[in-house]
């Protein structure tokens, strides 16, 4: 009789490892899943104009690097980027200088 809750023990014990794993696998599986679509979303509108879908490309002022679009010539900023551009600008007409060098290039 003791020999049988030992073997049941030991087989209720084998089959929660083996449901843990399989609860483990199928999260795992569901991340990478998760992480593929949003990285797939990503690519589709990764250095895209926002406006007219064109592409965008990096451009260096003030040794920061702004996306402009070929097509509409817009000028798109990354989170901290306008920040950088003002810091320790104090100088008058800043932003028509900026405008300028943007629209020569």
């Amino acid at each position: 009789m003791e020999s049988k809750s030992k073997r049941e023990k030991e087989e209720q014990y084998f089959a929660e490892q083996e449901q843990l794993k399989r609860r483990k696998l199928r999260e795992e599986l569901s991340r990478r899943r998760d992480q593929q679509k949003a990285e797939g979303a990503k690519n589709t509108h990764w250095m895209k104009c926002p406006k007219c879908g064109q592409d965008l490309e990096e451009k260096s002022y003030e040794d920061v690097l702004i996306d402009q679009c070929q097509g509409c010539k817009g000028i798109y900023l990354d989170a901290g980027e306008l920040e950088l551009l003002l810091e320790g600008r104090k100088a008058k007409g800043f932003i028509s200088k900026f405008i300028s060098s943007v629209k020569g290039s």
